[in-house]
């Protein structure tokens, strides 16, 4: 089998995590230079994958891929249907991507800015039990040619937009196109930073004091209303303990094919760990098991690689696919992998222990297997 994400494919080896304000300062001082560009995201779960590329829910609880006839029409359609909401039609397909891009549209931009406390904002407002990420990048010399059409650039390339909204300017806003969107954006200069998520209410009320705020970063009544919200818990709040412990994760960039059997999936009985107990509990049934072993790490990554085969002694062999289903932030959680010589394998980096799920197609069989049960395991890696 193919390695599921390559050999290469994990984050920046050279990690730094960040613990408190004091800390984030310290940082980011070497990257206030107006060469830099920064990401912030809610979890370290969340790798640099366009919204486009990322899987979705169908209705019956199965996912689906990228596809590039649905990013057309979404995009078509925002153009068609958006003009009677604008003031100032934009100018260039370059400009209305960026404007369906900020409106929500799933497109193949991903966000940066030049301002590392603008990427903070986003970093710390959601996903209060993740660790959150920042990502700084050289500024590049190289810039989209605005005179192709965005969905012909073959190359990731960075493009400042004309600032069609206000929320643009304000948040100094750029983006990178990605020829491929389903692909997990690799940058050999990236750096990426963890935050720990004990550290998220009072950098959002050090960001609110410094003037990086709802209402500053959505110029509009929604980022208002948002600030006054937020503003009350700041006085109720007392700030938080700073934490020094956080991490990082991988995701994989394989994603289900077409003519996988699917499974509508119960409700999760641990919204922490969604495949808990919704594959039987057993690593072993029917004569055949899944095993788990750590196989490298790197900094705060642990690769694992994954075996399903026939149970020792029994007299069958495994063939077909088999479906692995991995944590619900994975950007492509649901993995259809071939049988070779008789044992499907996956190999993935990842920064703690979850409990991944198992389809055998061959006769629909169901496994699951919990990553804190690997001897060996570091305990860093267990308790995250």
């Amino acid at each position: 089998m193919d390695d599921a994400t390559g050999d290469d494919a994990k984050g920046p080896s050279n990690l730094s995590r960040i613990g408190s304000w004091l800390e984030f300062q310290t940082t980011i001082e070497p990257y206030l230079t107006g060469d830099f560009l920064f990401r912030g995201v809610a979890s370290v779960n969340y790798g640099l994958v366009p919204s486009v590329g990322r899987q979705r829910d169908n209705a019956d609880g199965t996912k689906y891929g990228y596809c590039p006839k649905r990013e057309k029409n979404w995009f078509e359609q925002f153009r068609r249907e958006a003009l009677p909401y604008l003031p100032v039609r934009p100018e260039t397909e370059w400009d209305w991507l960026a404007l369906a891009q900020h409106h929500g549209v799933p497109t193949r931009l991903l966000d940066w800015s030049e301002s590392p406390f603008v990427a903070l904002f986003f970093a710390v407002w959601s996903a209060e039990d993740k660790d959150a990420s920042l990502y700084i990048l050289p500024r590049p010399n190289e810039v989209a040619d605005s005179k192709k059409p965005p969905f012909e650039e073959k190359e990731i390339a960075f493009f400042y937009p004309g600032y069609v909204t206000l929320r643009l300017v304000s948040q100094r806003g750029l983006f990178t196109v990605h020829s491929r969107p389903d692909e997990l954006y690799r940058n050999d200069a990236l750096r990426q930073f963890a935050i720990d998520k004990k550290c998220k209410a009072d950098f959002r009320r050090k960001l609110d004091a410094s003037g990086i705020h709802h209402a500053a970063m959505m110029a509009d009544l929604d980022g208002l209303s948002h600030r006054l919200v937020a503003i009350q818990g700041y006085r109720t709040t007392a700030p938080p303990a700073a934490a020094t412990s956080s991490s990082i994760v991988e995701q994989s960039t394989s994603v289900i094919e077409s003519d996988a059997k699917p499974r509508v999936p119960r409700p999760p009985i641990n919204p922490s760990d969604p495949q808990k107990g919704q594959w039987g509990g057993k690593k072993t049934r029917c004569g055949w098991t899944v095993s788990a072993k750590i196989i490298g790490t790197d900094t705060e990554w642990v690769r694992i690689e994954l075996v399903v085969s026939a149970e020792r002694g029994q007299q069958k062999s495994l063939s077909g696919h088999v479906v692995f289903h991995l944590h619900d932030t994975f950007p492509k959680s649901t993995l259809r992998e071939p049988v070779k010589n008789g044992e499907a394998v996956l190999r993935f980096w990842t920064y703690g222990a979850f409990t991944v799920g198992v389809l055998i197609e061959q006769d629909e069989t169901q496994l699951e297997i919990d990553l804190v049960d690997i001897p060996g395991a570091p305990a860093e890696f267990l308790s995250r």
